[in-house]
C-alpha cells in the first residue's frame, strides 16, 4: 500500500519482487491480496504482449507445433504469440483466490482476468461473480455494474446465468434497474421472447421508476433487435391506455424514438397517440406527441392542423416544455399547409410574444423572422425550409454502460463513471514485450560454516571418558586395599558377570571416538591437527583398557571391578543432550597438578576448571562461559583466604 501510494510509477522496482509476490499471494491476508493484485495488474499490462490476438497460442509447450507443413510456414511469417511463463504465474497463482470469502479478493480477480487474460479463459470468473450476488445490496450494486460492463462486450459469459438476474420484488431500485439493464444487453434473437415476457410482468410493477425503466428497456431490445421491433411498438402502443401517467409517459418517449427509424410505415401510430392525446397530462409525453406530429406533418395533413386548433386555445395554461413545441408545430404546418394553418401561426406567435418565460419569447421573434418574409428578413428565410424540415438521425438507444470500460473495473472511477483523484489509467499492451530477465533472481548459496557446537561438544565427551578412566582407577585402587576381607570366588563371579559389559562399552567407547575422528577430519586444518591428537590420546587409554583386560587375575582384581561400576554413570551422561547453556559440559581436558595439604579436593578441581585445553582455547567463549570462569575466581578466592 506504501508502494501505490509514494510512487505507484516505478515498475522497475517490482521486478525482482514480482514472482515473489505471485507465490506468496495465496498466503498474504486478504485486504493485502486486493492491493498486490491491483498493483501486478498495471505491471502486466506494462511488461507482456496482449493475449487477445487471433494466432495466439496459449499452450506454451507447442511453439514448434503451431504450423502443420512447411507450405503453410512459407504463407505466413509472422511469429506467433506465445504466453509469457510470468503471464501465466500471476493467471495461475489468482485463479484459487476466485473462491475466497472476501467480495474485494474475488472482483480485483475478476478484473485482473478481463484486462489481462485470454478471452477463452474468462469463463472461469462467472460463476465467481454470480456467487456474489447473494451478498448485500451494496456489494451487489458495485458486482452487477461491473457485469453490466462486462456484459455488452462478452454476452456469451453471462447468458447461461440468466435467471440469476431476474428482478425479485425485495430488490431495491438501483439494484432492479442494473438487473434490466444486463437482461437488456444479454438479450439476442433466441431468448428474447422470454425476457419481453418478464418485462410485461416489471410493467406492471408499483414501482414508478422501474416501470419507466423497463419501458425504455423494451425499447433498447426493439432497437437492437430488428425481428421483434414491430412486436415492441404493438405493445407500447396498448401501454398508451394504461392508467399510469408516468408509463403512458415513458412510452410516448420511446415510441417516438422507434418511430423515427421507419416514420413512413407506421403513421396509424401517430394518428392513436394523436387521439390519445386529449386525455395525456403529463408535459413530456404530450411534448413528444407535438414533435411528432411537426415532425412527420406530411404523413398525417389532416390531423395535425386540427391538433394545433386545440393547442392554440390552451397555449397560455401549458408548461414551457409544451409551449416550446406548439410553437415548432405552427411554424412548420406554416411552411407546409400555409393555407389552413397561416392565422393560427399568428395568434401563437403572438401569445408566445408576451409570455412570461424570455426562452418562449426569444424562440417566438426567432420563428418569426424565419419563416414570415418581410423587407428586414434577410437570406436567411429563403433556407427556412430546409432549417426546420431537415432530416434528423434517429436517437441510438443504447446502454448506460456502453463506455464505461474505459475504466478498470472494480475502481471508484468506474462505479461513478467519472476519474476520481488518484485513479491510475491502464496502460496499452506493448507491441513488443520488454526483456524478461529483468525478473531473474540470482540465488545466493549461503557458505557452509564449520559446527563449531559439534566439535566442542566432541571435546568434551572425549575429555569426559579420561577423567572418568582416571578417576575409576584410583577409586578401585583405594576400594581394592579396603576389601581385601573379601573371598577370591565372589570376586571371579562378579568379574564374569561384568566382563561382558564391560567389552561391549568399550566397543562403544571406541565407535564413537572413531566417529568423532572421522567429524573432526571434516573441519578446518588447524581444529583437525587438535582433534587427532585427543583422538590417538583416547585411543591409546581404550587400548590400555583392553590390555587390563587380558592380564592375570591379580590385576583384574585390582582394577576391574570398580571400573565397572562408574561405567553407566558414563552412559547416562552420554544419553543426556548436550546444551551450550548447560555449564557443567564446559569442563576441560584435566591437568595433572602437584598434590598439596593446603588445598581441599573441591578447590583443586575448580583450579582445574580454570585452565583451558587447546582445542577449547579456539573456540569463542560465550557469555554463559565468561559468567561460569567469573564464579570460579570467586569460590576459589573464598577458600583461599
Amino acid at each position: 500500500m506504501a508502494f501505490e501510494e509514494v510512487c505507484p510509477d516505478r515498475i522497475d522496482l517490482i521486478h525482482k519482487n514480482y514472482r515473489k509476490l505471485c507465490n506468496l499471494l495465496v498466503d498474504v491476508e486478504e485486504w493485502g491480496q486486493v492491493v498486490i493484485i491491483h498493483m501486478l495488474t498495471r505491471y502486466a499490462r506494462t511488461q507482456f504482449v496482449s493475449p487477445w490476438r487471433e494466432d495466439a497460442v496459449f499452450d506454451e509447450n507447442s511453439a514448434k507445433a503451431f504450423y502443420d507443413s512447411e507450405e503453410e510456414r512459407r504463407v505466413d511469417q509472422s511469429k506467433p504469440y506465445i504466453m509469457d511463463p510470468d503471464h501465466r504465474l500471476l493467471l495461475r497463482n489468482t485463479k484459487p483466490l476466485l473462491q475466497s470469502r472476501n467480495t474485494a479478493v474475488v472482483m480485483a480477480v475478476s478484473q485482473l482476468y478481463w484486462h489481462l487474460a485470454p478471452k477463452h479463459e474468462l469463463s472461469i470468473i462467472t460463476k465467481s461473480l454470480v456467487r456474489l450476488l447473494r451478498s448485500h445490496r451494496e456489494v451487489q450494486y458495485i458486482v452487477l455494474q461491473n457485469i453490466a460492463t462486462m456484459s455488452i462486450q462478452r454476452k456469451g459469459m453471462f447468458e447461461p446465468f440468466m435467471k440469476s438476474f431476474y428482478v425479485r420484488s425485495t430488490d431495491a431500485t438501483h439494484i432492479k434497474t442494473l438487473k434490466l439493464e444486463i437482461l437488456t444487453n444479454l438479450a439476442n434473437e433466441a431468448n428474447i421472447s422470454t425476457i419481453l415476457r418478464e418485462f410485461q410482468t416489471y410493467v406492471k410493477s408499483q414501482d414508478k421508476a422501474f416501470a419507466a425503466a423497463t419501458i425504455q428497456a423494451i425499447g433498447c431490445c426493439a432497437t437492437n433487435i430488428s425481428e421483434v421491433t414491430d412486436t415492441c411498438l404493438n405493445g407500447l402502443v396498448l401501454l398508451l391506455s394504461n392508467r399510469d401517467e408516468t408509463v403512458v409517459a415513458e412510452s410516448v418517449v420511446v415510441i417516438k424514438k422507434l418511430l423515427q427509424t421507419q416514420p413512413s410505415q407506421h403513421s396509424d401510430i401517430i394518428k392513436h397517440m394523436a387521439k390519445l392525446f386529449d386525455n395525456i397530462t403529463v408535459p413530456m409525453a404530450r411534448a413528444s406527441i407535438l414533435w411528432l406530429m411537426g415532425e412527420y406533418c406530411e404523413h398525417v395533413p389532416k390531423i395535425a392542423p386540427d391538433v394545433l386548433r386545440k393547442m392554440a386555445k390552451t397555449f397560455t395554461d401549458e408548461e414551457d416544455i409544451v409551449k416550446l413545441q406548439i410553437v415548432n408545430l405552427a411554424a412548420k404546418l406554416y411552411l407546409t399547409n400555409s393555407k389552413q394553418t397561416k392565422l393560427l401561426t399568428q395568434y401563437i406567435l403572438n401569445l408566445g410574444k408576451y409570455d412570461q418565460n424570455y426562452d418562449i419569447r426569444d424562440r417566438t421573434r426567432f420563428i418569426r423572422q424565419l419563416i414570415v418574409p418581410n423587407e428586414k428578413s434577410g437570406a436567411l428565410s429563403k433556407y427556412a425550409r430546409r432549417i426546420l424540415m431537415a432530416p434528423k438521425p434517429a436517437p441510438v438507444l443504447q446502454s448506460a454502460f456502453k463506455d464505461r470500460d474505459r475504466f478498470q473495473l472494480g475502481t471508484l472511477s468506474h462505479t461513478l463513471n467519472s476519474q476520481a483523484s488518484g485513479y491510475l489509467e491502464l496502460s496499452d499492451w506493448p507491441a513488443v514485450a520488454p526483456d524478461q530477465s529483468v525478473r531473474n533472481v540470482e540465488v545466493v548459496e549461503p557458505v557452509r560454516l564449520p559446527c563449531i557446537y559439534l566439535v566442542f561438544k566432541d571435546n568434551v565427551k572425549n575429555s569426559e571418558s579420561e577423567e572418568n578412566s582416571d578417576d575409576s582407577n584410583k577409586s578401585s585402587s583405594s576400594q581394592s586395599e579396603k576389601s581385601s576381607s573379601e573371598s577370591d570366588s565372589e570376586k571371579k563371579k562378579t568379574l564374569k558377570n561384568k566382563k561382558p559389559q564391560q567389552q561391549k562399552l568399550d566397543s562403544k567407547d571406541r565407535k564413537q571416538k572413531n566417529g568423532n575422528a572421522v567429524k573432526v577430519e571434516s573441519r578446518s586444518e588447524s581444529e583437525s591437527g587438535s582433534e587427532s591428537s585427543s583422538s590417538e590420546s583416547s585411543s591409546e587409554s581404550g587400548s590400555e583398557l583392553d590390555s587390563d583386560s587380558d592380564s592375570g587375575t591379580d590385576q583384574k582384581k585390582n582394577t576391574k571391578p570398580k571400573p565397572v561400576q562408574s561405567k553407566p554413570v558414563i552412559k547416562k551422561v552420554e544419553k543426556k543432550e548436550v546444551s551450550l547453556l548447560d555449564l557443567d559440559d564446559f569442563s576441560p581436558v584435566p591437568v595433572t597438578t602437584p598434590k598439596s595439604s593446603i588445598l581441599s579436593p573441591n578447590l583443586l578441581s575448580d583450579l582445574q576448571g580454570l585452565l583451558i585445553s587447546p582445542t577449547a582455547s579456539a573456540l569463542q567463549v560465550d557469555l554463559c562461559f565468561c559468567v561460569y570462569l567469573t564464579v570460579s575466581l570467586l569460590s576459589f578466592s573464598l577458600q583461599f583466604c
